[in-house]
């Protein structure tokens, strides 16, 4: 079988520069949380990624996948174990505890929405906590009279519904599951029902390590992900019932978290169906976008989520446009370039090892035949430009969850990637592919959980130590570090989590959004324990920053003058869990 020297030559290429990037990522030094997680997480599996592709690529055995595909109760089988594997991936990895502020704020506005309410109302002794007690991600920070997030609300809203049925932690995994059916109806639509390039798809989508740690943890990247395959099935299908579907499935896509995420995935395919001259079904997607992206931008307004007088209402708008959207596009994150390459390098680590060679082949075929391949690479393209521009930090995550929502379009390229290698090395790409998901499976997927479940543990400690407080109020040193452009590999921050109606006790405050008045006022109403960066370095948390934040500790200490007997020093009352 004739060998494709032009294939293997940019195969190769990638190998070594995906080398020589984790080779430097290891040499960089910093503290910003992105290159921490790069170092600690990525790096080794990108080493044995790059030398995988090398080896495959020049040296791939002759196999093949099976020619028939799965049953369907072979594949339901092997669905619901999937499942129960990620339900109980979320105790064990995670301890069923959402580490990140977007994580947690989904939790928060489940406690909203079951109290029938759109927005939680707070008592004007709490409105000038607001931003302590709920640091990032309030709507409307600004003496609020009530709480709820900045972020729509079907996720939310979805979650809830289905914790009346069943744990919800289950309910990422369930829709890993649904996106996963509609890709592979995708794939079969796409390549025939008994394609080699099926099976390609569906390992490229169950060994994403990306996908299945996310799938553990209550972000909405996963019902993002879902519900863009869910539409481009029905999209694909076609008729009054598949774009009857689309439509409906966009109308909660779009209210799901952000605004922007399924808009941009939908527009490149309306783009393929103008190309090929189908303008009236443009206009009717059209139409019902433009209604829908009107509604959800309208609703963060309404009194019944933002309870506000007459003035104060328009003081809501002024916030949402000119606190919110313009400063998405005016402002610029320092470092970009760089965070975008570290950004790209954890996508590729948490991949299977397959998906490089296959996008190298398939990125030609999108080229050429600008068909469904091009939309798809377009629509990664255009969404990695606006990341670029808009946000390139994430943030926590696991690989780069701001392209989870394209998982499918990946997949869905490698199996284009497959079909046009298959037809120059014939059986060859089938042992690259069968190769490099096993070196996935067995390997690097078990590395990445291992070191998920170790970054996760300093933040457990740290809540069992605020939960170990009997103060009625705790505030946490959240200073920044210094120069304040740098993140804390494990930040505080995110611990300081209230119920929405504040019933929790011990109540968290975030230091850095206190003053001395605001702390003696806490003093008022119950004495207030203090977590300090020492306490912290105890447990094992933020090792990476100064044990004394000068700021804090002259902050806390006028109080302690003024008001004796109201600081009180964090206490160990049981044993914190092993590490």
């Amino acid at each position: 079988m004739k060998r494709a020297p032009e294939w293997t030559r940019a195969t190769l290429g990638w190998g070594v520069i995906l080398l020589v990037a984790a080779t430097g990522c290891l040499m960089v030094k910093g503290n910003a949380l992105t290159l921490y997680q790069a170092q600690s997480q990525d790096a080794p599996v990108l080493v044995l990624l790059s030398l995988g592709i090398c080896v495959a690529a020049l040296n791939a055995p002759a196999w093949r996948l099976p020619a028939s595909f799965a049953p369907l109760w072979a594949l339901l089988a092997f669905g619901f174990a999937a499942g129960a594997s990620l339900a109980l991936g979320a105790y064990l990895v995670f301890g069923n505890y959402p580490l990140s502020r977007d994580e947690h704020m989904v939790l928060f506005d489940m406690a909203v929405y079951e109290k029938r309410l759109l927005a939680m109302p707070l008592a004007p002794f709490w409105r000038p906590f607001a931003g302590a007690l709920v640091p990032d991600f309030l709507l409307n920070e600004r003496m609020p009279t009530g709480l709820v997030s900045g972020y729509l609300p079907v996720h939310a809203l979805m979650r809830l519904a289905f914790s009346k049925l069943a744990d919800p932690v289950w309910f990422n995994p369930l829709l890993a599951l649904v996106g996963g059916a509609a890709l592979l109806d995708i794939a079969k639509r796409t390549f025939g029902a008994q394609d080699r390039a099926c099976w390609v798809v569906l390992l490229l989508y169950v060994l994403s390590a990306q996908l299945l740690v996310n799938a553990m943890s209550a972000f909405s990247v996963t019902a993002h992900m879902a519900l863009n395959l869910v539409w481009l099935a029905a999209f694909l299908r076609g008729g009054r019932s598949g774009h009857a579907i689309a439509i409906a499935t966009g109308f909660f896509a779009v209210g799901l978290h952000q605004l922007v995420f399924h808009p941009v995935f939908v527009a490149p395919f309306l783009l393929w169906r103008l190309r090929q001259g189908q303008w009236r079904l443009v206009l009717a997607y059209a139409a019902a976008y433009a209604a829908i992206i009107l509604w959800w931008a309208y609703y963060p307004m309404l009194p019944e989520v933002q309870p506000a007088s007459a003035a104060g209402l328009g003081e809501t708008h002024r916030n949402f446009l000119t606190e919110r959207v313009l400063p998405l596009l005016l402002h610029r994150t320092p470092g970009t370039i760089g965070l975008m390459v570290l950004n790209l390098m954890r996508f590729v680590a948490w991949q299977n090892l397959a998906l490089v060679p296959l996008l190298v082949a398939a990125v030609p075929v999108a080229l050429r035949e600008r068909g469904l391949s091009a939309a798809l690479l377009l629509g990664i393209v255009l969404w990695l430009g606006i990341v670029a521009l808009l946000l390139p930090y994430q943030g926590l995550g696991w690989g780069f969850r701001y392209l989870s929502p394209y998982l499918g379009s990946f997949a869905l390229l490698g199996g284009f990637g497959y079909r046009a290698l298959a037809s120059r090395i014939g059986a060859r790409a089938d042992g690259l592919v069968i190769v490099l998901s096993a070196l996935t499976a067995l390997a690097a997927i078990p590395v990445l959980i291992v070191t998920t479940h170790r970054f996760a543990e300093p933040y457990l400690r740290l809540e069992e130590l605020v939960l170990q407080q009997r103060t009625p109020f705790v505030v946490i040193d959240t200073e920044v570090s210094n120069p304040p452009d740098e993140s804390w590999a494990v930040h505080p921050l995110d611990q300081v989590r209230n119920l929405p109606d504040l019933s929790n006790r011990p109540l968290r405050f975030s230091g850095n959004r206190l003053n001395a008045d605001l702390i003696e006022r806490l003093c008022d109403k119950g004495a207030v324990t203090l977590i300090t960066r020492a306490d912290m370095h105890r447990i094992g948390f933020e090792q990476n920053v100064p044990e004394r934040s000068p700021w804090f500790e002259k902050m806390v200490r006028s109080v302690a003058q003024m008001r004796p007997g109201c600081i009180h020093a964090a206490v160990t009352v049981r044993p914190a869990s092993a590490s």
